[in-house]
């Protein structure tokens, strides 16, 4: 018995190492600056950074939380990205470092009242290539249908229901110069979209809370990320933060049947102690 056990702890801790989680190769994932800067709802705003940083240690990229002063330093970012920012809240400096890196391939991302932001930017309203037209008063849940075809879009949810302050768009973005990823299902209305020529992509919700916590959103977001840093290869999950595999359970069963079992045979040589010791007392 005593030997079974041995052998079931050693095969358990020789198995652990070959069977625990590793780390997925995330060297040279992508780099995010955020730009939540003239948002309407700073409690939002700082729940979408929370969020967005789960997805980034899940996900293999880096997410910087910045300011329109770091806009200036744009060279050490594969993407940035204006969180439901609002007003004019980039000088004239800063709007030309966003358009020389977007011009030289790298992403922007925007969220929400992005679209409405820097009013007099041409260059900017130009590239998301729509006009917002004043969101609805109240907010609605409806339904969003995804496009195939895109890396943005691969395994979502045909049933993605939000609950937003609607836009819509007058211009609507359309082809050649946009591609539309998301529309809602009522009325046709374009969601997300992409720019054809530049890496730059728009997604109208986000301007609740809730909507940062649903998980189909938050996919669209971060393979948005991916897509506008230049990577067309599939997202790879950190495996630090998955769910353990099957042989992590094997391991963890092994572990527990020699815990059992060294248990036992404690209580066993402590239940022969005591006959031995009444017997002789006897």
């Amino acid at each position: 018995m005593r030997t079974l056990l041995r052998l079931c702890m050693v095969v358990a801790l020789a198995c652990a190492p070959a069977f625990a989680p590793s780390a997925a190769s995330a060297a040279g994932g992508p780099r995010v600056l955020a730009v939540t800067t003239g948002n309407e709802a700073q409690d939002v705003a700082d729940y979408a950074l929370e969020r967005l940083q789960m997805e980034a240690r899940r996900w293999n990229f880096t997410l910087i939380e910045g300011t329109a002063e770091d806009v200036k330093q744009l060279g050490e970012y594969d993407v940035i990205m204006f969180l439901n920012t609002g007003g004019d809240f980039l000088d004239d400096d800063q709007q030309d470092a966003v358009e020389t890196f977007v011009e030289q391939g790298g992403g922007l991302i925007t969220t929400n009242t992005a679209i409405e932001a820097e009013p007099d930017w041409a260059w900017y309203h130009e590239t998301l290539g729509a006009t917002a037209l004043p969101r609805a008063e109240a907010a609605t849940e409806e339904p969003v249908e995804f496009n195939s075809g895109s890396q943005i879009t691969e395994g979502l949810d045909d049933e993605l229901k939000l609950t937003e302050r609607w836009y819509y768009f007058e211009p609507a973005p359309a082809q050649p110069g946009s591609t539309v990823l998301a529309t809602l299902t009522a009325g046709g209305g374009a969601v997300s979209w992409v720019n054809e020529s530049l890496p730059v992509f728009y997604a109208s919700p986000g301007g609740e809370g809730k909507t940062w916590g649903d998980r189909d959103f938050l996919q669209l977001i971060r393979q948005a990320i991916w897509w506008g840093a230049g990577n067309d290869a599939a997202m790879v999950q950190n495996s630090d933060d998955a769910a353990p595999s099957w042989p992590y359970t094997l391991t963890f069963v092994l572990f527990v049947v020699a815990v059992a079992g060294g248990g036992s045979i404690a209580v066993w040589r402590l239940d022969k102690a005591e006959t031995e010791k009444e017997t002789a007392e006897a």
